[in-house]
């Protein structure tokens, strides 16, 4: 309030200084803007108005030299079209009538007066009749009129006049310049006669310039014509250069453009330049010439200061005006205003019963003096409210500070319980990157000191194993804004390994954005050694019962074809003599049969055996697949007898040279293909199509083998690769359940894999997939099984 009153008594005691006036600086104000503004206006006035004469002085340049080249092309077209009628009329074409052609030819020259020439030749360039006899019996054969007019119709550009030059009448000093137009000529059979040529005398173009001079004169403008490449054709006469101009004006015409520019010409002065370029007219196609139309630009502009003046003239005039009035209407609105500033400064001086002067009216003086005369009430009122609102404020601020007090409390409580567990508590800021908080627990379980994760945020880290590291950086990385947990290894200064299971998550401000990180980390040590020791236990029972399995499968396993064995020899021994030749050879093979059966269980286990020990040999050779497989197909065939019918399919592309076979381990082979198709026929005991496929391209070979057996149940097919592993509907069956572990490991020796799809009931599909001159792979394969 007392702001407002000391502006008022500012305004009512500004009489004193009229430089303080509030009246002298707003007149002085208004009348500065209205100069200011008015000369701004004549300003752009005048160069809008100076821009658009320059474009219409620029334009009508532009537009004569536009009309200058239609004209030409105009006339050259009827000059042009002239000579094409005449060619066709029967007495030119008629060798006979030379008199009738010279008459025509003198009545077109005398119809036309801008032919200086016109002449028909016979095809040798003999000149058969022309006008005034001139040249006639004379060879022109070697004229470019004549050649080019042979062939079509030719016209020539502007030159000099030659056998003709001293023929003719020149009442003028300067050379005789000619234009040609010549067309060829056919007789009444349609055969070549000659050519029909006039020289259209350059003058002609002096006439067309004429045309245009009245009023191109009056502006002193002057107009040039130039050849396509820019030699002179056409100038005034005090024009003196060089034959041909190089200037930004021809080399835009030269492109088919029509407009001006300003530019400097050779003498050192600046043209306002319109130009243009003909284009032929009809079926005229034109010479390209260039016409070229100048103004001096002081000449062409001159009238444009003259009108920036009388413009400048009455915007000063105007701005006058405007200066007047605004003081009369600065006097207006600071009176009433400074009836208010008294009043005011008598009610600051403490004089209460003085009243606000309200004026009437509705314009801003009137709303003013009533709004301040409201406003000094309202401020009266105000002044008893405030009183009551401090006293309200140092209620709240009071109870401000007994809420931090409480707050400082809780912070303290929290504190103590973070530093009393033993699991590391830590507080980060995301927008500063820093550790705020961290639990006095972190330098128990890292050995490292809390100062040191201060100082670098990211320097628990270091003490990560290096093989849990990358995924340890990895899930926090994609888990900025989201919760995330860890486990991991910590390596700590004396070198001991501890398990660490940490969990974070954000935190939210009233926004919604994250701004701190919060999370806690638990040493598991403990727990991980009694997982572990869990494991061993379990790893060692699951031992312990494969070679229990072992034992039960082997035990059956050696003991039938043992029985069979004992049974056989026991009746040989007992019964030999009495039994026939057949009787006993079928004993001898069902001892054979059953050593054979030892001997595979015996190859098996020991195979498996070197497995395990890193000692199976990988002796990868070139091997004919297709022959191979016919005879493991061809044997399996024998033994399986007519209840089941093998069936191979190939679809092979490789060579018959050495070189060109495939490489692999053919003992290896054997087994991958023997116990999957000993496989395919034991448990399909109903007999039925075993299909063998071996499909081989350039990179690898497949093997699929499919049967129509009992199949394997979808949750014993994990297993099925196990070491003593049968599957549950395989009880009645014999097997000892190493034949696929042994497929597996011979198949992952050359670099391959396998894979099965089966159904109970329905049969079972092996694919195996085996690179092709893989030996390397090999290696790393054995190096590896040998580590």
């Amino acid at each position: 309030m007392a702001t407002i009153f000391r502006f008022l008594h500012n305004l009512a005691t500004a009489k004193r200084n009229p430089l303080h006036s509030l009246r002298t600086r707003l007149g002085l104000a208004i009348g500065s803007v209205a100069f200011v503004l008015s000369i701004l206006a004549s300003l752009i006035v005048g160069h809008t108005t100076s821009e658009q004469v320059k474009v219409d002085v620029g334009q009508s340049l532009a537009q004569i030299a536009y009309q200058m080249a239609d004209k030409l092309d105009r006339g050259m077209f009827e000059r042009y079209r002239d000579i094409q009628i005449i060619s066709a009329l029967d007495i030119i074409r008629n060798p006979d009538s030379v008199s009738q052609q010279r008459t025509l030819l003198e009545k077109l020259q005398s119809t036309y007066t801008d032919y200086a020439w016109i002449g028909l030749t016979d095809n040798k360039g003999i000149v058969q009749a022309s006008t005034r006899k001139l040249l006639e019996g004379k060879d022109v054969s070697q004229r470019p009129w004549f050649i080019y007019g042979r062939r079509a119709t030719y016209i020539g550009d502007v030159h000099d006049a030659v056998k003709l030059a001293k023929l003719l009448p020149n009442p003028t000093d300067e050379p005789l310049r000619f234009v040609d137009i010549a067309v060829p000529v056919t007789n009444l059979q349609g055969q070549p006669q000659g050519v029909l040529g006039a020289h259209l005398s350059w003058t002609w173009s002096k006439e067309v310039e004429k045309s245009l001079l009245p009023t191109v004169q009056e502006r002193n403008k002057e107009i040039f014509v130039l050849s396509q490449n820019g030699d002179v054709l056409l100038a005034p006469p005090e024009f003196h250069a060089v034959n041909s101009l190089s200037l930004k004006s021809i080399k835009a015409a030269q492109r088919g453009m029509n407009g001006y520019l300003i530019e400097n010409w050779s003498d050192g002065q600046s043209y306002l330049t319109g130009y243009a370029q003909s284009v032929g007219y009809r079926n005229y196609p034109g010479l390209g010439w260039l016409v070229i139309v100048r103004q001096k630009t002081d000449v062409a502009f001159a009238h444009i200061r003259h009108i920036q003046q009388e413009i400048f003239i009455a915007n000063m005039i105007l701005g006058i005006l405007f200066a007047v009035l605004g003081w009369l209407v600065t006097a207006a609105i600071t009176n009433p205003m400074l009836a208010i500033a008294k009043a005011a400064n008598y009610i600051r001086q403490g004089r209460k019963q003085v009243k606000i002067p309200v004026l009437q009216g509705q314009d801003e003086i009137a709303n003013l003096s009533r709004n301040i005369s409201q406003l000094v009430s309202t401020l009266t009122e105000q002044e008893k409210d405030l009183k009551a609102s401090n006293a309200q404020l140092q209620l709240e601020l009071t109870s401000k500070l007994m809420a931090q007090e409480m707050l400082r409390q809780s912070e303290e409580k929290f504190r103590q319980l973070a530093e009393n567990i033993q699991e590391v508590f830590w507080l980060q800021d995301l927008k500063i990157c820093k550790i705020i908080y961290i639990s006095p627990a972190y330098e128990q379980v890292w050995q490292r000191s809390r100062e040191s994760l201060y100082a670098n945020p990211n320097s628990w880290l270091e003490a990560i194993h290096p093989e849990d590291k990358e995924r340890v950086v990895t899930n926090i990385h994609q888990n900025t804004y989201s919760a995330y947990q860890n486990e991991y290894r910590i390596v700590q200064p004396d070198g001991s390994l501890r398990w660490i299971w940490d969990s974070s998550f954000p935190v939210y401000n009233n926004l919604g954005e994250v701004y701190r990180r919060v999370g806690i980390a638990q040493d598991i040590t403990e727990r991980k050694l009694a997982e572990e020791t869990r494991l061993a236990l379990e790893k060692e029972r699951e031992i312990s019962k494969i070679k229990s399995d072992f034992i039960t499968i082997a035990s059956h396993e050696f003991r039938t074809p043992l029985t069979t064995i004992l049974l056989s020899c026991d009746f040989l021994h007992n019964c030999g003599e009495q039994l026939s030749y057949e009787k006993k050879e079928r004993h001898y093979n069902r001892i054979k049969s059953s050593v054979k059966h030892l001997t595979q269980i015996l190859e098996d286990v020991l195979i498996i055996g070197k497995t395990e020990a890193g000692k199976l040999k990988f002796e990868p050779t070139p091997i004919d697949l297709i022959s191979l497989c016919l005879d493991l197909v061809e044997q399996l065939q024998l033994s399986a007898g007519e209840k089941y019918h093998l069936n191979f399919v190939e679809q092979c592309v490789y060579g018959c040279k050495r070189e060109d076979l495939p490489v692999m381990d053919e003992k290896l082979l054997r087994h991958i293909l023997t116990n999957l198709l000993s496989n395919a026929i034991k448990y399909s005991p109903q007999g039925g199509t075993i299909l063998f496929e071996l499909i081989c391209d350039n990179k690898s070979v497949i093997f699929r083998i499919q049967d129509e057996g009992i199949g394997i149940p979808r949750e014993d097919q994990p297993k099925l690769f196990t070491s003593f592993f049968r599957s549950s509907n395989t009880a009645n069956l014999p097997g000892t359940g190493l034949g696929l572990t042994i497929v597996k490991n011979a198949v992952e020796l050359h670099g391959g894999q396998i894979t099965l799809e089966s159904q109970v009931g329905v049969g079972t599909t092996f694919t195996v997939v085996l690179p092709i001159n893989n030996t390397v792979a090999a290696e790393k394969t054995l190096m590896k099984g040998s580590g």
